[in-house]
């Protein structure tokens, strides 16, 4: 059959199930739908939106049949894995991502209607004779279902209902021998499960031993471990050194029949698009349960597989790369993270039999919210592992300004998926603690820091890229929170970045600095909520920096000056506490870091105007400015109040308070300083420190002036000045306050919505979702820009 001749037939059979009832019992016409060749964009273009739930809403029988004899082929592939069926198969892939999402819009998290609960989870015994009981224990065929009932199920093997097999079914046909992966016998022993070296071995135990966690040792447990190793997509980590995978080369011959599974993986993984924001739950789909349980077949083998497809990926490489690999290397991103982002964390702390195999306690792995894919993202611990994550990560975030930077058109192709990466990386920032000390005391973290910086910078006044400056915002508040990330940051910057950002000479810290100063003065005004967060970062920084660039310290006293202009200071009662935490930036650098900083210094010299204004502040003055700047106005345009980001915790930012708030600014009622306010005022700013050091150096500073007549170098008086010992003169040095980032759920909420809305614009050239019910996010596109 040709095929234009097979693309009409196709349309033919959609168009009947949509018009008219089929009987189940019609072998010929759905023996030959299934056979009909067909690609990926046929069947989507064939299956429109309107068509989908046409088929849902008025032909449900059909709808079923579909469902129930594709997920029954899927079946019948994995325990008869013959290529002769291979095509059809993918067939059948194809049509059930289609149609999944269509399911889950009135699915667990979206409007409950009966037939697609009964269908989905009801029992799946009289599907025929399939052979529908596929097995569930993994590659060796074991099945731990006698010890772990299925979450949200309780059926036996027997009677298993067709959302969990073809969930099953999916991640058994992404490694199915010569569909998607090679398959070599290996001999494997729990004795050779050791990844390295005696020296690492030891090295791995003291880094676990510094980080708190203690090895427990039991008899039996559901093992963490691939098996078998060669059916793992490509080296990194999970893999014993002296176990061969092959080249990764040879293995992107199944590239395209793993992107057609991992889309349909995706499809029924997208039960939170259909979850109100104020209502989702991330224990509550069945369909991430099925997905997340320790029983998920090949579960250890899919966490690798991923993670090692995207952090081995090479962009420099691009020109020899097939696009194909290259949106593997994305969907695998896409779907990776979706995997991580329900159920509850993963427990860090090693289990392992006395072996030394990595386990899951029976026990735990039987609970109610139980991700294997974030207990197995927890537990990665050895040195070398480590090491091959963080470099995944910089080579790639990297390429976000290498792209831009090369000389020769395209010989750096540039990587899409960036959001999807640092939403990886937050993962694991946030629920492996070895991850963050091995990045923190063995990596140069500042691999990590330019292209955050430089995402940042560039996109500051895209709204459409609002939630990619939070994302790395939400890195830095979390980095920042450790001493050792502020060590690092004073390493010189040596980069040239394609931006417009000042010339500087310094180090990492002022590049940070330059960054966010940038945001808060030429942003967009949606980033409004996260001012306190940038000025939290410099401040858990500021006692660690050695030596502030002139443009750092010109814009860092410019920031004082804007917090402090009418405009701002009177925009709500707590607007002072911007200028609280830019003088203890000023502070830890005077008190800590006094003999580096003279270019910090003298700008605070050459504004000391500003803080003057600010310690002579009177209520009288106080009202004058704010009846100046907003008159009878009912609202301020700008609202700290509500941009605040602080719970009353003096050592915690638990960001989200403004982001549960959807980033408005308005406010009810324009406020007014009181009495009290300035009081609150007073007492809140530290401006002892920098009074005392305007003191005594304004006067030094003054007469350098009045000796040159007013012509003098400013060289001259940074030399000055750093001659001058401030010993004696300012305050008793105060205690280090780090304000470490706090999670919560209004963060937990935001991270899922925000992750969604990428994958969801990430997946419109085969539009795999249609806007017109998701409710985790609002969109706004018209369907003909979309479908057209």
């Amino acid at each position: 059959m040709g095929a234009s001749a097979s693309r009409e037939k196709f349309r033919e059979s959609v168009a009947a199930l949509v018009e008219v009832d089929v009987s189940t019992d019609d072998a010929d016409f759905w023996d030959e739908l299934w056979k009909i060749p067909s690609t990926p964009e046929e069947v989507f273009e064939l299956i429109p939106p309107a068509a989908a739930r046409r088929l849902r809403d008025e032909r449900f029988e059909n709808l079923a049949t579909l469902f129930t004899q594709a997920t029954a082929q899927l079946c019948q592939i994995v325990e008869t894995p013959y290529n002769i069926y291979f095509d059809q198969a993918l067939n059948c892939v194809r049509v059930l991502t289609r149609i999944l999402p269509f399911l889950l819009e009135k699915g667990d998290l979206g409007d409950a209607d009966e037939n697609v609960e009964q269908l989905c989870w009801g029992t799946a015994g009289n599907i025929g004779d399939e052979k529908i009981g596929l097995m569930i224990g993994g590659a060796e065929g074991k099945s731990v279902a006698s010890s772990l009932p299925h979450q949200g199920t309780g059926m036996g093997d027997d009677q298993e209902p067709l959302a969990l097999l073809v969930v099953h079914a999916a991640m058994h046909m992404l490694f199915l021998p010569q569909f998607t992966c090679d398959f070599h016998e290996t001999k494997e022993s729990a004795a050779s499960s050791g990844l390295f070296g005696r020296s690492e071995e030891r090295e791995d135990r003291e880094m676990r031993a510094e980080a708190g966690l203690q090895t427990k040792v039991i008899e039996n447990g559901v093992s963490l471990v691939p098996r078998p190793t060669s059916i793992v997509w490509a080296s990194g980590t999970g893999i014993n050194g002296s176990q061969s995978l092959g080249s990764d080369s040879a293995s992107r011959k199944y590239d395209k029949n793993r992107v057609e599974v991992l889309r349909l993986m995706l499809a029924a993984c997208c039960d939170p698009l259909f979850s109100p924001a104020d209502e989702y739950n991330p224990l509550a789909s069945r369909w991430l349960a099925v997905a997340t349980a320790a029983d998920a077949p090949n579960a250890p083998c899919l966490f690798h597989s991923l993670l090692n497809t995207i952090l081995s990926f090479d962009p420099s490489a691009g020109l020899g790369m097939s696009d194909t690999h290259v949106q593997l290397v994305e969907l695998s991103t896409q779907v990776l993270a979706a995997l991580l982002d329900c159920g509850l964390p993963g427990n860090p702390e090693p289990v392992q039999d006395s072996n030394g195999e990595p386990l899951i306690e029976f026990e735990a792995a039987s609970k109610g919210g139980f991700n294997v894919f974030r207990t197995l993202m927890s537990r990665i611990e050895t040195t070398k592992e480590l090491d091959f994550i963080f470099k995944g990560f910089s080579r790639l975030l990297r390429n976000v300004y290498e792209a831009e930077s090369s000389y020769l058109p395209g010989s750096a192709p540039k990587m899409e998926c960036f959001q999807e990466l640092l939403v990886l990386l937050w993962k694991f920032l946030e629920e492996n603690p070895l991850f963050v000390n091995h990045i923190l005391t063995k990596c140069d973290v500042n691999e990590l820091v330019v292209p955050i910086c430089y995402l940042m910078y560039k996109s500051r006044r895209d709204p459409a890229q609002i939630g990619l400056v939070h994302i790395c915002t939400f890195v830095l508040l979390k980095l920042s929170g450790e001493r050792s990330f502020g060590v690092s940051l004073n390493k010189a910057f040596k980069k040239k970045l394609p931006l417009d950002i000042p010339l500087f000479s310094g180090g990492h810290n002022d590049l940070l600095a330059i960054t966010l100063h940038k945001l808060v003065v030429n942003g967009a005004y949606k980033l409004v909520p996260l001012y306190s967060c940038f000025l939290t970062i410099i401040c858990n920084i500021s006692p660690y920096w050695r030596s502030m660039s002139l443009v750092a310290a010109v814009k860092m006293v410019n920031l004082f000056e804007l917090f402090s202009s009418p405009k701002f200071l009177y925009s709500g009662e707590n607007a002072h506490r911007h200028l609280a935490l830019l003088l203890e930036v000023f502070n830890n650098v005077l008190q800590y870091q006094y003999q580096g900083n003279t270019h910090l210094v003298y700008a605070i010299i050459r504004r000391k105007d500003s803080f003057g204004r600010i310690s002579s502040l009177t209520l009288k003055k106080a009202q004058e400015q704010c009846h100046k700047v907003y008159g009878d106005k009912n609202s301020t345009h700008y609202d700290a109040d509500r941009a605040r980001l602080a719970n009353g915790d003096p050592k915690g930012v638990p960001v989200g308070e403004a982001l549960g708030a959807g980033g408005g600014m308005e406010s009810g009622e324009k406020f007014q300083p009181t009495e009290a306010w300035l009081m609150e005022l007073k007492e809140n700013l530290p401006l002892e420190t920098v009074t005392r050091l305007l003191q005594h150096l304004v006067p030094v500073v003054d007469e350098i002036v009045s000796s040159k007549s007013g012509v003098v170098d400013e060289g001259e008086i940074l030399e000055v000045l750093h001659e001058i010992t401030m010993v004696g003169l300012l305050p008793v040095p105060h205690p280090i306050v780090i304000r470490k980032y706090q999670p919560n759920q209004y963060t937990a909420l935001w991270f899922t919505a925000f992750m969604w809305g990428v994958i969801f614009l990430r997946n419109q050239n085969l539009p795999m979702f249609d806007g017109k019910c998701i409710e985790l996010f609002q969109v706004s596109v018209q369907e003909e820009d979309v479908y057209g």
